[in-house]
């Protein structure tokens, strides 16, 4: 996510253009998150950067989260996801993770990039938050109220879930 926002569709009276203020230097707030296939509810970890080390601190929260489960995840080829530390915790927890490693440059068919996408245009674009703190808590409270709204959560089919079990 970005502090500079980024722009969507808006109304505006016919014939002014809307404005929309800039931070000026642009910053980044990176996010981890996942989607839980059959609650429709997103996880996510609020990061400084975004690091290997990162990525792992989130795969912890996630086993926390969902102890006693095993976890498939869909991941991208991002050089975070195939980093040694990243192997090293998998290997480590084999028997509760297996990552899904989805094709090159399919990013459509990661169920999570619609929801950043859904995010970003209902809660992000078009909103000058001033603050990376500001950004951070707009982004935070955009995925609780999608996490307790049960219309606009994003639930899969329990079919393609036993589907993706024995891709895995």
């Amino acid at each position: 996510f970005h502090l500079n926002p980024g722009l969507a569709r808006l109304w505006g009276l016919r014939g002014e253009q809307p404005l929309v203020p800039s931070a000026g230097q642009n910053r980044r707030v990176p996010v981890f998150g996942a989607l839980d296939a059959v609650t429709g509810r997103t996880t996510i970890l609020v990061t400084e950067h975004k690091r290997s080390g990162d990525f792992v601190a989130f795969l912890r929260l996630l086993l926390e989260r969902h102890a006693g489960r095993h976890l498939y995840l869909f991941v991208d080829n991002c050089s975070i996801h195939t980093a040694k530390v990243v192997q090293r915790f998998l290997a480590d927890h084999r028997k509760q993770l297996t990552l899904i490693w989805n094709a090159p440059y399919t990013p459509e068919l990661n169920l999570i990039e619609r929801y950043w996408g859904h995010l970003k245009r209902k809660a992000i674009h078009n909103y000058y938050f001033a603050t990376v703190e500001n950004l951070t808590q707009a982004i935070r409270e955009a995925v609780t109220n999608l996490n307790r709204s049960k219309e606009l959560r994003m639930n899969l089919h329990l079919e393609s879930v036993d589907s993706f079990r024995e891709a895995a």
